[in-house]
């Protein structure tokens, strides 16, 4: 099992929102490269260059914006950097970063094996789709959580008391 560590896209992304994430980078470093390996396995084939550049932003407003209210700066971070990557399908980056926490299926196979990989390491591979749950070990024991999911409780539970009439303001349905 080898999981995906470096993408020129990703680390490039990310060198240039490293001040934002502090001492969060390696955290969120490894969430997006666990994700984009599940994506990569279930979709059976490397990701188009605009779905790397999705997995690298689609949390980013998180830090960037300062708020778990993040989809749509984390979109727009997708637009931003599209041209210096010379990505023309940043439309196509952006509904996937939009759609990502949708709670129903949705329709297009790129989009939905997003969803799902993003969900499998939020999950702490609980949920793991159809891949095999010794292949996400085996990813996680190369790019370990470092805390990410002890960042989103902290971050969702302080963002909820803070908004009780929208705790959760990414969901989708």
């Amino acid at each position: 099992m080898n999981a995906v560590t470096a993408h020129p896209i990703v680390d490039l992304a990310l060198r240039r929102h490293e001040d934002a994430l502090g001492g969060d980078l390696p955290a969120y470093r490894n969430h997006v490269y666990r994700g984009l390996t599940y994506h990569q396995e279930l979709l059976g084939a490397p990701v188009p260059d605009w779905a790397a550049l999705a997995w690298a932003v689609h949390d980013l407003g998180i830090w960037t914006a300062g708020t778990f209210d993040y989809l749509e700066p984390s979109c727009d971070l997708a637009s931003a950097l599209a041209g210096e990557f010379g990505i023309t399908e940043v439309g196509h980056a952006r509904m996937m970063i939009a759609q990502h926490h949708k709670l129903r299926a949705v329709g297009d196979p790129m989009n939905e094996t997003f969803r799902i990989a993003d969900r499998i390491d939020v999950s702490r591979g609980l949920l793991v789709g159809s891949l095999q749950r010794s292949f996400v070990k085996g990813v996680v024991r190369e790019l370990p959580y470092l805390g990410f999911h002890a960042f989103l409780a902290r971050g969702l539970l302080g963002y909820a008391a803070a908004h009780p009439h929208r705790p959760f303001p990414m969901l989708r349905w």
